[in-house]
C-alpha cells in the first residue's frame, strides 16, 4: 500500500477580497474582431474555441473592427446608446425612490445596459423572452411605457399586476416578456417548452431564455440544455456573468468547466462568449443567434461577460465581500461610456449632444415618475383572491347544485380505466390540435402502463413523443408550450417520480395566472399514475395528493372508474388552468376494493366500465354519491371508493359513501347534505395519516356540520411511515379497517 497525503476539500476563493487590491492583469480578453464570424449553420463542433474566447468589436480607441464591425447604422447606434441611459437613469431614479420609502424594493442594472438592450434589437416581434430579474432593457428598448413598469414597482391602482408581484417583476405578453419568477432557473427550460412549441407548429418566431452566472448550477438549467439539444428547439440561452451571485463569485458556480459558455458544448450546442459590455458585439451574436434559430438549425448558448456594478438589490451590500474599487479596475469598461466614444469617434455624437441626451432623459423618466405619482399610492386588496383560477373555472369548494348525470347511448363500449384515459387524450387530440401529449416513454412504446399506447401512430411524432428522464424538464416544457397557446397532457410515469418538478409545478404552473394577472395562463394537464396495491414499494406506491391540494392555483382530480377517468380528464385538458390527474393505479384493470384474497372483478362487468366512445365531460368540483344510506357517510376518493362500499356492504351497516373524484375544487355542498342527514363521518384515504387530505375534510365537516355530529369524526389512512414492501396490506387501508371504523363512529 502506497502512503499518501490525507484528502482535503478543495473551496474556491475570490482572488481579492474587501481591503484587497483587484488585479485582472491574468483576464485573458481577445483582441477586438480577431475572433471570427462563422457561418450560421456551422456545426457546433467547429467552434468549440468560442466558448473559450471572447468576442467584441470595440477597441480601447472607440474604432469597431473585425468581421462584425458594420452591422449597425448610426441611428441604431444611436437609439441603442438613448435606451441603455434611458435604463441608467431609470434605474437611478428607483433607487432614489426605494431609499425614500416610495417602494419596498428594487434591483438595478448598472453595467450590465448593453445586454438587455442590444439583445432585444436583435430579435422580431412576436418572439418571446424568458427573462430573470436585470433584463429591464428588454422592455425600455421595446419602447415598454415607462409609467407602467413604475405603476407595477409601486404597486399603485394602475400596477398591470394589480399589487401581485415584487417590484421588478414584470410581464407583458405584447412585448415579447415573459412574467418573472422570483425562483432561479425555472424559466430556462419554459423557454426551451415555448420554442418547441413554435416548432411544432410551424411558426416561425423564436424564444430567448435567460439565465446569472450563479443559477447555471441548478438542475432546471441542464434540464434546459437536454430538452433544447434533443428536439433542436429554436432558442437562445443567455447566461449574463456579472461575476457575482449575490456574495458568491462566479468560481462557485462554473466548477471545472473554464467558462459559462463550455457548459453547451456536452450537448452539442454552439456557444459563444461575448463581451456584454460592447453593444455591438453583443447586438452582433444576439443576431447570429437569432437567425440559426430562425432556419430550424437549433439553440444557441452564449454567456455575456460583464459585471455587476451595483449591489444585488437594495437588500444588498457589496462593500462587505468585494473591494469597493473591484468596478473601476474590470477590463471591460463601462458600456454607455464606450458607446458613446464610439460614436463620437464616428463623427455621429458629441460630448455636448451627450450631456444634453442626459438631459432630455432625466426629463423624460421624472415625467413618467409625475405621471405616476397622480395615481393611488396603494393597491386595494379586493379582487386578489379571485384571480387564482381563470373566471369561468371553478374556484375552492364552489357550491354545485347541479347533479353531474351519466351520458348514455348508442356509442357505449366497455373499457378498462386505462383504456378511457386513452380514449380521452384520444378524443381531445382529434378534436384540437394544440394538444400535445409526451412524458417518459409514452411515445412509441405508448407508456409503461400503455395509457397512450398508439398515439404517435394516429398523430405523430409532435403530438405525442418521449422525453428525456427529467420530471422538471418535462413539466417546465409544457408551462411554455402553454404559454405559447398548446394544450400539453403530460405523464409523470409514477406519482412518486413528481419530487423533481414541483418547483415547476407550485410555484410556477399554479401561479403564472395570478402573478401575471391574467396577461399569462397555464393550461396544462400533469397525468400521474397513484397509490399502491401493486407491491410498488416505497418509490411506486406514494398517494402526495396534498402536497397539491395546498397549493393554491392548482385542480386535483382522482377518478375511480373508467366512465369518471374519461370524462374528467377531458374536461381537465380542456380546463383553462393547470389540473393534476392522479390515476389510481391498483384500479386500472378493475374497481379493487381491498379484499386482495378474492380475484378482482374487471371493469367489463362493472356498470362504470361502460364508457362512450366520443366526447364528453364531467364537471371538476362535483362529487357523486355511489351508495345511499342514513346512519353514516363515508368520504373517499380513488380506490378507497372501492374499499368504503366493500366495507359497507361486510359491516352491514347503512352507510351513505361520497366518491369526491375532485379533491380541489371540493364540493362541499354535497358532504355537508350527506353529514347533517346522518350525524356521522368517516374520511378514507390511503395516504399517510397526519396531515393527509382527510385532515382538510375533518375540518370542513367540523365547521359547517359540528351542530349535526352525533360522534367524533374518524380517519382511516395509510400508515405514517414509507410504503413498505414486504407489509403491503397491513399498511393498506383495507376494508377490515374501514369496517372497524365505521363500527366505532356507530358505537359513539
Amino acid at each position: 500500500m502506497v502512503d499518501s497525503a490525507r484528502l482535503s476539500l478543495h473551496v474556491p476563493e475570490p482572488a481579492v477580497r474587501p481591503g484587497g487590491q483587484p488585479d485582472f492583469s491574468n483576464v485573458k480578453i481577445a483582441k477586438a474582431g480577431s475572433v471570427p464570424r462563422p457561418e450560421v449553420d456551422v456545426a457546433s463542433e467547429d467552434i468549440r474555441d468560442l466558448a473559450y474566447s471572447i468576442i467584441r468589436v470595440l477597441n480601447r480607441e472607440g474604432e469597431a473592427v473585425g468581421p462584425r464591425a458594420g452591422s449597425l447604422s448610426d441611428e441604431a447606434l444611436l437609439t441603442g446608446l438613448r435606451d441603455m441611459m434611458k435604463l441608467r437613469a431609470f434605474d437611478a431614479r428607483m433607487l432614489m425612490a426605494q431609499r425614500q420609502g416610495k417602494t419596498s424594493f428594487y434591483m438595478q442594472h448598472l453595467g450590465e445596459e448593453a445586454v438587455s438592450c442590444a439583445f432585444r434589437k436583435a430579435l422580431e416581434k412576436g418572439d418571446m423572452n424568458f427573462p430573470t430579474y436585470r433584463q429591464a432593457g428588454l422592455l425600455i428598448a421595446d419602447n415598454y411605457p415607462m409609467v407602467e413598469m413604475m405603476n407595477q414597482i409601486y404597486s399603485n391602482e394602475s400596477d398591470p399586476l394589480r399589487g401581485r408581484q415584487l417590484p421588478i417583476m414584470y410581464s407583458s405578453k405584447e412585448h415579447g416578456f415573459f412574467t418573472i419568477s422570483g425562483n432561479l432557473a425555472t424559466q430556462y427550460v419554459q423557454a426551451v417548452g415555448w420554442a418547441m412549441a413554435s416548432a411544432i407548429k410551424n411558426d416561425s418566431r423564436i424564444a430567448a431564455a435567460w439565465i446569472g452566472d450563479g443559477s447555471t448550477a441548478e438542475s432546471d438549467f441542464h434540464s434546459a440544455l437536454v430538452f433544447a439539444s434533443t428536439y433542436k428547439a429554436p432558442v437562445i440561452l443567455n447566461i449574463v456573468n456579472n461575476q457575482w451571485a449575490i456574495s458568491t463569485f462566479q468560481g462557485i458556480a462554473r466548477g471545472g468547466s473554464g467558462t459559462f459558455a463550455a457548459r453547451g458544448l456536452g450537448f452539442g450546442i454552439p456557444a459563444l462568449r461575448v463581451d456584454g459590455n460592447d453593444y455591438l458585439a453583443v447586438h452582433a451574436v444576439a443576431y447570429w443567434a437569432a437567425e440559426r434559430a430562425r432556419r430550424n438549425l437549433g439553440p444557441t448558448l452564449i454567456e455575456y461577460v460583464t459585471y455587476r456594478v451595483g449591489a444585488h438589490s437594495t437588500s444588498d451590500d457589496p462593500s462587505a465581500y468585494r473591494p469597493k474599487t473591484e468596478s473601476e479596475a474590470r477590463p471591460l469598461g463601462d458600456p454607455v461610456l464606450r458607446l458613446k466614444k464610439h460614436l463620437i469617434v464616428k463623427g455621429a455624437w458629441s460630448e455636448e449632444r451627450h450631456v444634453q441626451a442626459e438631459a432630455e432623459i432625466m426629463d423624460e423618466v421624472i415625467e413618467a415618475q409625475r405621471q405616476q405619482r397622480r395615481m393611488a399610492r396603494c393597491m386595494p386588496a379586493a379582487g386578489l383572491r379571485c384571480a387564482t383560477f381563470s373566471r369561468a373555472s371553478m374556484p375552492r369548494c364552489r357550491r354545485i347544485s347541479a347533479a353531474s348525470g351519466r351520458r348514455r347511448g348508442t356509442d357505449m363500449a366497455r373499457m378498462t380505466m386505462i383504456e378511457a384515459v386513452r380514449s380521452a387524450m384520444d378524443v381531445s387530440m382529434a378534436r384540437d390540435d394544440n394538444v400535445v401529449v409526451f412524458g417518459e416513454d409514452v411515445g412509441y412504446f405508448g407508456g409503461v402502463f400503455r395509457s397512450t399506447q398508439g398515439l404517435q401512430a394516429k398523430y405523430g411524432r409532435t403530438r405525442c413523443f418521449d422525453t428525456p428522464i427529467s420530471e422538471s424538464g418535462i413539466v417546465g416544457t409544457a408551462i411554455g408550450m402553454a404559454a405559447y397557446g398548446l394544450k400539453p397532457c403530460v405523464e409523470i410515469q409514477f406519482a412518486d417520480y413528481m419530487y423533481p418538478a414541483y418547483d415547476q409545478l407550485t410555484q410556477e404552473a399554479a401561479r403564472i395566472r395570478y402573478r401575471s394577472n391574467g396577461d399569462f395562463t397555464c393550461p396544462i394537464v400533469v397525468r400521474m399514475p397513484t397509490g399502491g396495491g401493486i407491491f410498488g414499494g416505497q418509490t411506486h406506491s406514494q398517494s402526495p395528493e396534498a402536497l397539491f391540494t395546498h397549493v393554491c392555483g392548482l385542480k386535483v382530480i382522482v377518478p375511480s372508474n373508467p366512465y369518471d377517468a374519461k370524462g374528467l380528464l377531458i374536461a381537465a385538458i380542456e380546463d383553462p388552468d393547470p389540473v393534476m390527474f392522479l390515476e389510481p393505479k391498483r384500479l386500472y384493470n378493475g374497481p379493487f376494493d381491498g379484499h386482495h384474497e378474492r380475484p378482482v372483478t374487471p371493469w367489463s362487468k362493472h356498470d362504470l366500465g361502460e364508457v362512450p366512445d366520443g366526447h364528453y365531460t364531467i364537471p371538476i368540483g362535483k362529487a357523486e354519491v355511489r351508495r345511499v344510506g342514513s346512519a353514516v357517510t363515508v368520504v373517499a376518493y380513488g380506490t378507497m371508493v372501492h374499499v368504503a362500499l366493500a366495507a359497507a356492504e361486510d359491516a352491514g351497516i347503512d352507510a351513505e359513501v361520497i366518491d369526491l373524484r375532485s379533491l380541489l375544487p371540493l364540493d362541499l355542498d354535497t358532504i355537508v347534505k350527506s353529514v347533517s342527514k346522518t350525524g356521522r363521518c368517516v374520511v378514507v384515504h390511503e395516504a399517510t395519516l397526519t396531515s393527509g387530505f382527510g385532515a382538510e375534510v375533518v375540518a370542513l365537516v367540523q365547521e359547517h356540520c359540528f351542530y349535526h355530529l352525533e360522534a367524533p369524526v374518524v380517519r382511516v389512512a395509510g400508515w405514517d411511515t414509507p410504503y413498505p414492501h414486504a407489509q403491503e396490506w397491513d399498511y393498506f387501508p383495507g376494508p377490515g379497517r374501514v369496517g372497524r371504523a365505521l363500527a366505532e363512529v356507530m358505537e359513539a
